[in-house]
């Protein structure tokens, strides 16, 4: 039977679990779920498409329409190549100092950008863009730290597939939070099936945990709020990870795993197996959700510290 698919969209999802035999401690066991190989090579790929279904569905986004977002990551790059693919403009709002290589990337696919004051941060860009898809007819602005789709998205698809690709035998799942997605799905998803779900957020701004935001060097987590789709008491725990661990963890996978992934990926990881090795978890199946790729990160510090 020929197995074809219809367009891009239909690669989302699927991604495999993979065993980590060297970098998981002796009587261990660490899978991780590799989203770098979702479509444009993140987890984002997987929010991008639900939030779009549910625009269509519920008829906020029409044919012809313009996807407004703030990202100058991963979700950018999601909703750029899936958005484009189903035929509507897409206008994302990003800091003036994203660097040239992703901002080019993302205007190849066929994005329009807007550069907001790199002073503003994100919250500056965030406004842009509600400002922008008020302003154009037929816009709408999926804002994904709110959308409830993003986290049923994960829920639907990450999460079932976890159970499913395991026989039911994962005993602890670890996951990224970003815009709050992953960790919202899953935790929704496993607390049927009493399998508990911790989070992980950079050390230097441990806002899951009460403290307040600060500078990090893990991209693709830690956003320096709590995300409004996200209930931080639904998951077992919160996982602090230093930029030092993350990039060891990374250069790790990359080099004894041959595990192409980013700095996110290397955070969850080192959370995994910290987690992994607690007594109390002892004998179980530990699901780490690995959510980038290296390539998208060549200008950052794991890339810059390999010879």
């Amino acid at each position: 039977m020929a197995r074809i698919a219809a367009d891009v969209t239909w690669l989302v999802g699927n991604t495999p679990l993979v065993e980590l035999g060297r970098i998981a401690r002796a009587g261990t066991r660490v899978v991780v779920k590799l989203e770098a190989l979702n479509p444009s090579g993140s987890s984002k790929d997987r929010a991008a498409l639900g939030m779009i279904r549910h625009a269509e569905h519920a008829g906020f986004l029409r044919a012809g329409g313009t996807i407004v977002e703030c990202s100058s990551g991963d979700l950018g790059l999601s909703l750029t190549t899936i958005g484009r693919r189903l035929g509507y403009r897409v206008v994302l709002t990003m800091p003036g100092d994203v660097p040239a290589a992703r901002r080019s990337l993302l205007a190849a696919l066929g994005a329009e950008l807007e550069l907001t004051p790199s002073s503003d941060g994100m919250r500056g860009a965030m406004v842009r863009a509600e400002q922008l898809a008020r302003q154009t007819q037929g816009a709408v602005c999926l804002q994904a730290f709110s959308n409830r789709a993003n986290a049923r998205a994960h829920a639907e698809s990450t999460a079932r597939e976890i159970w499913h690709d395991s026989d039911g035998r994962v005993g602890l799942v670890v996951v990224p939070v970003g815009t709050g997605g992953t960790a919202a799905g899953c935790a929704a998803f496993f607390r049927e099936h009493d399998v508990p779900v911790y989070g992980v957020q950079p050390a230097a701004s441990p806002v899951l945990t009460g403290g307040r935001p600060g500078h990090h060097d893990i991209p693709g987590i830690g956003a320096g709020f709590v995300p409004d789709i996200l209930t931080v008491g639904d998951l077992a725990g919160i996982v602090d990870v230093t930029d030092e661990q993350a990039r060891e963890t990374t250069v790790r996978l990359l080099r004894e795993e041959s595990l192409l992934v980013g700095p996110a990926s290397g955070a969850v990881c080192h959370a995994a197996c910290e987690l992994a090795a607690l007594p109390e978890h002892a004998g179980k199946l530990v699901v780490a959700v690995l959510p980038d790729h290296a390539e998208r990160y060549l200008e950052h510090a794991v890339a810059r510290g390999l010879p």
